[in-house]
């Protein structure tokens, strides 16, 4: 007698099995992570855009050209109530869960439309839950949950040719929203519109509406390029920010091996058997092996961000998928198969445990520090990026009091020494060294200059040097060292 596993029958249990599995692997991690990097800065921006939203993101009330507005714009709508009754790190993060959780809809008969199975549908995105791209980035407070939604959501419709040639109007509209959350990215979805249709529905490709949706992407960058005109931070968008990262200062090879490493180390089971699957299967799905093809694009430029693997994270299940689902050219769901796929999402969830073991150790310090310097005044944070530090205090003050108290912050140069760091200490706003006051938009890119928040403070009380740059002459009492973070009292 041969085993083999039987999925529901209806669509609609077969989602339901994968919202719950979704829910389970991510609900936990909203809560467990501090801020990480990146996120620390964002959630500043979002607390800046509650009740205050502008066409520029601000950070530090200065205009920023990281990312455009409507990411900043959805998760303020949302954090500001969840502050209420969540945890800070969750309520910041709930919006991203929410969003990767739709996405698993137009995710799924996306793939059916582009001739996946629902056995192969199904196991494609169970595949996905288990990997580091999309668990990281649905779970955290990163632009790219909401980015994937509109991704899959634009796609769906371009590839539904039941809803008509009406259908490209609202498929056009999502991608113009989608240059709106992150940028260049967007272009991602008509590349992949064209190839559809050219592989499938040639004549649609003549269709004015289908030609006007094509406009969405260049519109967006038009309108967001003469919005940074208005700042002048057109050249830090298109230049330093998007070419910075297909072109790091690092080098090529660099580059790459950066990228690869997070993505291998969280989602590798799963490529090595996309790569198998991609030789042996490529002619059965010219649509999804060009979806694959885009993986070029992460590798350049997802530098120790396997987020950014994301939007081609659904083509890499396919073919992992298809590798183990698929013999003889016939779908064999057996108990081999069941075995084999149980004991891979074991292992990938045990891997992806370590990863966030990991994570919290090297950056739970950042989270210590800002709330013990939170509602302390005469505070001064100097030395290297560690954005964590500041956010806490400001954020947590902000609930606190209705306010945040005044801070100087020095992000230091690739160049900093402790002998500036002691310059700082007494006297922070001297001009004894290159620095940019106020606004930290190039932090980024122009790495050869330190930056220093505008502050009152010209002598601080407590200090917190985050680096390797010793201590301040006078110390009279050290509150906090750990992870390269020293926190103490000066006299």
């Amino acid at each position: 007698m041969v085993f083999s596993i039987r999925l529901p029958e209806s669509d609609r249990s077969l989602l339901l099995i994968l919202a719950i599995l979704y829910l389970v692997t991510r609900l936990p991690t909203i809560f467990y992570l501090p801020f990480v990097q990146d996120e620390a800065l964002y959630a500043v921006m979002i607390q800046e855009q509650i009740g205050n939203a502008s066409l520029i993101p601000t950070f530090l009330s200065y205009p920023v050209s990281w990312k455009p507005p409507l990411f900043f714009w959805t998760y303020a709508a949302f954090t500001g109530p969840l502050l209420e009754v969540l945890p800070m790190e969750a309520a910041y993060r709930l919006p991203s869960l929410i969003f990767g959780l739709a996405a698993i809809l137009p995710l799924y008969f996306l793939l059916r439309n582009a001739g996946a199975s629902r056995n192969l549908a199904f196991f494609t995105i169970l595949i996905s839950l288990f990997a580091l791209p999309s668990l990281y980035p649905q779970a955290a407070l990163l632009i790219d949950s909401l980015l994937f939604l509109l991704i899959c959501s634009s796609l769906y419709l371009y590839t539904e040719r039941n809803l008509g040639a009406w259908r490209f109007i609202p498929a056009g509209a999502i991608v113009f929203a989608a240059f709106f959350a992150k940028l260049v990215v967007a272009f991602i979805i008509p590349i992949l519109a064209v190839a559809y249709l050219y592989l499938n529905d040639k004549k649609s490709l003549h269709n004015p509406l289908f030609i006007l949706s094509l406009l969405a992407a260049p519109a967006a960058f038009l309108l967001h390029f003469t919005i940074l005109q208005s700042s002048g931070l057109e050249g830090d968008a298109y230049i330093s920010d998007v070419g910075g990262h297909l072109f790091g200062s690092d080098g090529i090879a660099v580059q790459v091996l950066g990228s690869l490493s997070m993505f291998l180390s969280g989602a590798g089971i799963w490529f090595a058997l996309s790569i198998f699957g991609l030789w042996k299967h490529w002619r059965d799905n010219l649509f999804m092996a060009g979806w694959y093809c885009l993986i070029i694009l992460p590798i350049m430029g997802g530098y120790f961000m396997p987020w950014y693997y994301l939007p081609v994270l659904p083509a890499i299940s396919y073919f992992a998928a298809i590798t183990l689902l698929k013999w003889d050219g016939k779908e064999k769901p057996d108990r081999f198969f069941f075995i084999i796929m149980v004991m891979l999402l074991c292992l990938s969830a045990v891997l992806l445990a370590f990863i966030y073991s990991g994570i919290n150790s090297d950056f739970i310090a950042q989270k210590e520090a800002g709330l013990m310097l939170s509602g302390k005044e005469n505070v001064l944070v100097v030395g290297n990026y560690a954005p964590g530090v500041l956010a806490y205090k400001m954020l947590s003050e902000k609930q606190d009091y209705g306010r945040s108290l005044d801070v100087a912050w020095i992000q230091a140069a690739d160049n900093f020494t402790a002998d500036m760091a002691s310059a700082y200490i007494h006297d922070y706003h001297t001009d004894a060294y290159p620095v940019s006051d106020g606004s930290f938009s190039g932090i980024f890119y122009r790495k050869d200059r330190s930056y220093r928040k505008d502050s009152n403070i010209t002598m601080p009380e407590y200090v917190a040097i985050i680096g390797p740059y010793g201590s301040a002459h006078a110390v009279v009492d050290v509150l906090y060292n750990r992870s390269n973070i020293i926190i103490y009292k000066v006299d």
